[in-house]
C-alpha cells in the first residue's frame, strides 16, 4: 500500500463550526519567539488556551514568548484541519499545534511533526494516563502529549435498576455482554428500551464505542503494524461484537434508530455513551449512576475507550527553538493545565496527578472513568489509514443493522479498506 498521508489527514476532519482566527501577541524583547495553533476559539476551552499562554509568557518572560493563533474547526475550507494541511504543503506550520489523537500517525508519517520523547523525563511521562502515551506513539517514538482524555461507560437509571432488582456492575468487576443483555431484557418494556447505544451513528462514534469489546477479546481491527485489516476487521472477535449488537437490536432491547435523549427522557434504562454525558444529564431530573465498559465474556480482559486532542512539535520548528517548544508543550499539559481543562470542558484529565486534584473523579459516579483511564483504557489504532478504518467500521455496522449478514458486511468493509488504502 502506498503511504500517502496528506489526503488521509484531510479526510479526518470531522467537526464543523465557523472559521475564525485570533492571535494573542505581546512584545518580549530578547525572548525566544514561539508560535502555537489550537483548534478552539471562543469556547471555555478556547478561553483557557488564551489564559495558559498568558501565564506561560509571564512565567518565562525574557526567555520564551509564545504567540497563540486560534482557528475554529470546520468542515468548510478555511477550518483548522484545512489550515494545518495547507501549512504542511507550504511549510507554514507553527512551532507547536494541536493534533487529534487519532491523527498522530498521519502527521508523523507525513513528517509534519517530530518526536518529543527526549525532552521529557521518564517520571514525567509516567504521570500521564498510559493510553495518552499509547495514542501519541508512532513507530516506537513519542510524538504528542495531551492535557485531556475521554472515556465511555454505561449510564443507568438507578430507580429502574432498583425496581427491577438489578445490582450494577463496578469498576473492578464489569459485566459481560451476556449479563448486560440479560439486564437489558429485564428493563425493556413497551415504552422503554433496555439500553440505547447510538446505533444510528454513521461516524467515529461506532468504533469509539465498540472497539473496546474487540480489545477485550485480546484482538483488534488491524494488525500490530496498523496496516492489515484482513483477519482483524473481519475477524472472529469483530464478528462476535457485531452479532451481539445485531441480537440486541433484533430482540428489541436496543433501538437501531434511537430517539434523541432517550435515556435522559426515561425511554431507555441504560445508555452506552461518553464522558461528556454528565453535562447533558444536568439538564434533566434523573437519578443516574455509571458502570464501566462491559467485557465480552468471563474470560475477557477489561478494555475501555479513550483519546482526545494533543500537542505536537512541528517539523518546521528549528533546532534552536525545540527546547522552548518542548517547554511550551510541558506547560500546556501540566497537572495544573490538565485539571483546569476539566473545569473548562468537562473532559477527564490526562494525568494521574490531575485526577487527584478533582474531587468528582475520586467519588461515585465519575470514579469509574478515573479507574478506566488509569487501568483499562486502550487507544484506537495508531495508523495512517485510521480514517478509512473508522469509516468502514461504521459502514459495516449500519449495513448489519439494515439487514446485511455480519460476515458479508465485514468482508465488504475489508475489501473497501484495502481498495482505499491502496489509493493513498
Amino acid at each position: 500500500m502506498k503511504k500517502k498521508v496528506l489526503s488521509v489527514v484531510m479526510a479526518a476532519a470531522m467537526m464543523t463550526s465557523v472559521f475564525s482566527a485570533t492571535a494573542v501577541t505581546a512584545s518580549a524583547a530578547d525572548a525566544e519567539e514561539l508560535t502555537i495553533w489550537v483548534h478552539e476559539t471562543d469556547s471555555p476551552e478556547g478561553q483557557l488556551y488564551k489564559t495558559l499562554i498568558d501565564e506561560f509568557n509571564k512565567e518565562y518572560e525574557g526567555t520564551y514568548h509564545a504567540t497563540l493563533t486560534q482557528i475554529a474547526r470546520s468542515g468548510d475550507a478555511g477550518g483548522y484541519d484545512d489550515k494545518v494541511n495547507a501549512a504542511i504543503t507550504n511549510g507554514g506550520l507553527p512551532d507547536v499545534f494541536t493534533v487529534d489523537g487519532v491523527a498522530v500517525a498521519q502527521y508523523a508519517d507525513a513528517n509534519a511533526i517530530v518526536p518529543i520523547g527526549d525532552y521529557f523525563k521518564e517520571d514525567e511521562l509516567a504521570d500521564f494516563n498510559p493510553s495518552i502515551i499509547q495514542q501519541g506513539t508512532y513507530n516506537d517514538e513519542l510524538y504528542t502529549l495531551g492535557a485531556m482524555d475521554s472515556s465511555v461507560g454505561i449510564f443507568y437509571n438507578k430507580d429502574m435498576f432498583e425496581k427491577a432488582g438489578i445490582e450494577p456492575a463496578t469498576a473492578e468487576k464489569p459485566w459481560t455482554l451476556a449479563q448486560l443483555e440479560d439486564a437489558a431484557k429485564k428493563l425493556t418494556t413497551d415504552d422503554c428500551y433496555g439500553i440505547t447505544m447510538s446505533l444510528d451513528a454513521k461516524d467515529e462514534t461506532c468504533i469509539y464505542f465498540f472497539l473496546p469489546l474487540i480489545y477485550s477479546q485480546d484482538s483488534s481491527v488491524l494488525d500490530k503494524d496498523g496496516e492489515t485489516a484482513e483477519g482483524f476487521l473481519n475477524g472472529d472477535a469483530t464478528k462476535n461484537v457485531f452479532n451481539w449488537i445485531k441480537d440486541m437490536a433484533d430482540n428489541g432491547y436496543a433501538s437501531a434508530t434511537p430517539a434523541e435523549n432517550s435515556f435522559e427522557l426515561g425511554q431507555a434504562a441504560m445508555a452506552l455513551t461518553g464522558s461528556w454525558e454528565p453535562g447533558n444529564l444536568a439538564k434533566y431530573d434523573i437519578n443516574w449512576g455509571l458502570m464501566p465498559m462491559p467485557v465480552y465474556d468471563e474470560n475477557s480482559t477489561p478494555a475501555s475507550a479513550c483519546g482526545s486532542w494533543t500537542f505536537a512539535m512541528s517539523s518546521n520548528c528549528s533546532d534552536e527553538k525545540k527546547e522552548g517548544a518542548a517547554e511550551l508543550i510541558r506547560f500546556m499539559t501540566s497537572t495544573d493545565a490538565s485539571a483546569r481543562m476539566y473545569e473548562a470542558n468537562a473532559m477527564p484529565p490526562a494525568r494521574s496527578s490531575a485526577f487527584e486534584k478533582i474531587d468528582a473523579f475520586n467519588e461515585e459516579p465519575l470514579n469509574v472513568f478515573s479507574y478506566q483511564l488509569q487501568n483499562t483504557a486502550k487507544a484506537r489504532p495508531v495508523s495512517v489509514y485510521y480514517p478509512i478504518l473508522s469509516n468502514q467500521f461504521a459502514t459495516a455496522l449500519q449495513n448489519v443493522l439494515t439487514g446485511m449478514e455480519v460476515d458479508e458486511a465485514l468482508d465488504q468493509a475489508v475489501e473497501q479498506y484495502n481498495f482505499q488504502a491502496d489509493i493513498y
